[in-house]
Order: C-alpha cells, then structure tokens, then sequence
C-alpha cells in the first residue's frame, strides 16, 4: 500500500502493533454497504464505467459470500478491514477495484462505517430493552395481587404492590430504550463519505445523493469535523453505561430477594449455579455477571471520553482505539439486556406468595404507621401532628413487642385521644396500599393502567 512512497517495509512488530483488523473487521458489511453507494456515485460522475459498477458489484457479492462463509483470508498486513477489503476485491476485478478509493480517504470511510455501524446496533439494542420491558411487565401482570415491602435507605418504608415495583424497573429500561434511539438519530444525523482525508473530495460527488442512498440525514457541513466526530459513538456509549446502571440495580434487588434471609423470589436453574464445593448453594450468577459487567461498560465510556479529549484536528490513528471500547460496551449491554430478560422469564422468576406474606404478617418495620398518619389528617388532624402522634404509637408498640396488627381500642387511646377505634380497620397493608390512587401511585388500578400504557406503547 505505500510502495510509491516508502522504499522499507513496517518491522513486523510495528505491523502487528498497529494493526486493527483482528477487531475491525466486523464493520465489513457496513465497508461494502459505504463502498457500494460511493462507486454508484463515481459511475454517476464518470470516474467508473457502467461495466466496472457492475463489476465491483459482483466482486463485492463473492467478498460477501466468502466472509459469510468463513472463506475471507484476513491479512494482519494489510492493517485493516478496509484495505482488506479492496485488496481483495482487485484481485478478483482488477483496475476497477483500484479505481474505487478515488476521492475517498480512510478517514470518511471509517467514519461513514462506524456510523452505519452504530445505527445498525442501537436499533438492536433498542429492540432489546423493549423485549426486556415486555417480560418484566408480563410479572407484573402476574402478580398484581401480591404486595411486597418497599424500601428507602435499605429499611421497610412502605407496602407496594409487586407489580408496581416491576414496572418502576420498565420505567427505567424504557428511558433506555428512548436514548438507544436518540444515539440511532446522532449516528443517523450527518454523513461523513465524501469528506475524503479532512479538506473534502477533489471530484464532482454529490453529499445529498449519497446521504439518501445511505439513508442519513444531511451530508457532513463541516470536512474536518465529520472524519473527527465521535460524538455518535460517545453517545452509544453513554447509552450502554447508563442501561448497564439501571440493569445492575435491577439485578443487585433480586439476588438481595432471592437470598434465604428474604426469599421473596426463586430464580430458575436456566439462570443460576451451584458451588464447586456447596452442594445445596443457588448462585444468582446471572445477576451478579450483570452487576460485574456494568463497571466494565462505564469503564469504556470513560476510556473514549479521555481518548478524545486531546485530539487535535482533524484524524488522527488514536481513533482506531475507539472500535474496541464500542463493540465490548454494545455486546455486552445487548448481552446483558437479553440474559435479564431471561431471568424474568416465567420459567426463571418465581415469586414466594406464602414467603413474603409471612413477611408482612410478622409486622417488621411497622408500615401500617402511614395508615395512622393519614388517617388523622383526615380527621382534621395537622400533617405534622398527626406524624407526632404516629411516631408515638409506633413507639408504643415496639415497647411492648407487639404488632400493629395486635393493637386494641385500648392500646389507641392509651397513646392518644385522637386515635378512636374505627382506626382498627384501616391498619391493613392492602388498605394502605389503595389509598395511593393518584397516578404514580401503586393502588391496584393504577397500575393496571401503566400496564395498559407500556402495551399500547411497546405496540408503537
């Protein structure tokens, strides 16, 4: 490739130094994709002739098949997936094959295939995190009667129903799937091909007829900016990192429920382990893979971050590091998403009905107490002496070692006149419960409802 202007040849620990075609190469569909839609366009202005368009046609059908195949001879020499590529295809057409690269550089055809690239795999991690929401939300469906205890600073707060602590992970998943398509957009947004090395093409291509035929937005503005941009790929990979966030907290609540000490939920044997050494022992490995990943994939985001924050303009070979940080943060978000999918599964998510209501009934926690403040406040009582009051009863109870299922109309009066006797009947869990009836709240026709959004949207 650089005979005309080096008369030495690269050491080979230099070639196997700098190459990138042990990794690169699966952009090679996107390569041929760029390649194809750019030849059009040479035959367009006369660069090619209509018989070497159909020619590189051809050649590019066999590079394909051989590829696929497993058939394609990768050369570490020839440094990348794109001189691979075209070295290949001139062999098997000739002058046509070397006629392609007239106008382009390296630099807007990288940048044009790590887009495609991009855009191909946003769409699927999307579709991903919307899979993912439809099997949370068939649980929730499951499970609407049953209700669980919620949680702030790890200590009982509140009772919910299971099914809206479901769908809170649904919520979280489907800003993900929304920024997915956001990254889809920025990759989708300006097309780098024809902005050759840094200064734009010396022929006569057209940025708005390619852009159409690659189905991108606008043709770059900007030449040296469009062969530097990785903006769309920093985005990606913010997206991965904060979906790997959600999916670690997610996945840290069920290995805490599925411990012995909770039991709120058995997870299936498609999903978990043993011990090498332990045989009764059920290791929520999925979930704990999930958790360990997610540094990972943050680690990736912030390796391009300082990959780029140096860079003069415009291209330069550091941003050949940026392939590897984006193909392991996507492939293992798009792994990760799938296996919790998998886990909630109705073959690998067993909730324990008689585990957790044995949980509540042995009153830890005292949730019943924002059924007492409530309760006041309805009677007229002042917010914050109806929660002085509360605290005082709750203070009663644990005293005596009782539960608030255990309280007697003798027991209220004896902490405060304001708390009369049909206070008795509104203790219950389930009470508490469908009193959230606003829109968020976790009343059991409330989160019917959000069930019936997340379908209709899932449908769009």
């Amino acid at each position: 490739m650089w005979q005309g202007r080096f008369s030495g040849k690269p050491d080979k620990l230099m070639q196997e130094f700098s190459q990138s075609v042990s990794f690169d190469q699966r952009l090679w569909r996107e390569d041929i994709q760029g390649s194809l839609a750019y030849a059009a366009e040479l035959q367009r202005i006369g660069i090619l002739t209509k018989r070497e368009l159909a020619d590189i046609k051809k050649g590019f059908k066999q590079i394909t098949e051989e590829i696929e195949s497993g058939k394609f001879d990768w050369k570490v020499e020839l440094e990348d997936v794109h001189m691979n590529i075209e070295s290949r295809l001139t062999e098997l057409i000739g002058d046509a094959g070397k006629k392609l690269h007239t106008g382009r550089s390296r630099n807007d055809q990288v940048a044009t295939d790590l887009r495609l690239w991009c855009i191909r795999v946003g769409m699927e991690l999307s579709s991903a995190a919307q899979w993912m929401i439809q099997t949370i939300a068939g649980r929730a469906s499951d499970n609407i009667e049953v209700i669980v205890p919620a949680y702030t600073h790890m200590q009982r707060a509140m009772p919910v129903r299971l099914a809206h602590h479901l769908v809170a992970y649904t919520e979280m998943i489907e800003r993900d799937a929304s920024q997915f398509d956001a990254a889809v957009g920025t990759a989708r947004s300006v097309l780098p091909l024809g902005s050759s090395a840094c200064a734009g093409n010396s022929f006569a291509v057209d940025g708005q007829t390619l852009k159409l035929e690659l189905e991108f937005v606008e043709p770059a503005r900007n030449s040296m900016d469009s062969v530097s941009d990785r903006d769309f790929a920093l985005d990606l990979v913010y997206a991965c990192a904060k979906c790997m966030t959600h999916l670690s907290r997610i996945a840290e609540d069920l290995i805490i429920w599925s411990t012995a000490e909770f039991g709120f939920i058995t997870l299936g044997d498609a999903v978990t382990t043993g011990s090498s050494i332990m045989p009764q022992k059920r290791n929520p490995d999925a979930c704990e893979l999930v958790r360990g990943k997610t540094g990972r994939v943050v680690g990736h985001l912030m390796s391009l971050f300082t990959l780029l924050k140096g860079l003069p303009m415009t291209y330069n070979r550091d941003l050949q590091e940026d392939k590897e940080a984006v193909f392991d943060a996507t492939d293992q978000t798009l792994a990760c998403l799938r296996v919790m999918a998998l886990v909630f599964s109705k073959e690998n998510f067993k909730v324990n009905r008689e585990r957790i209501q044995a949980h509540l009934d042995s009153g830890a926690g005292y949730m019943e107490a924002m059924n007492v403040a409530d309760w006041l406040v309805l009677q007229g009582v002042p917010f914050r002496d109806g929660h002085d009051i509360t605290g005082r009863l709750v203070k009663y109870v644990e005293a005596k070692g009782m539960r608030f299922a255990d309280l007697t109309a003798g027991d209220l009066a004896a902490v405060d006149k304001r708390l009369k006797p049909e206070l008795l009947k509104e203790l219950s869990l389930e009470a508490l419960v469908e009193r959230k009836q606003v829109y968020a709240g976790t009343a059991k026709a409330r989160v019917l409802e959000r069930l019936a959004e997340l379908k209709q949207w899932l449908k769009e």
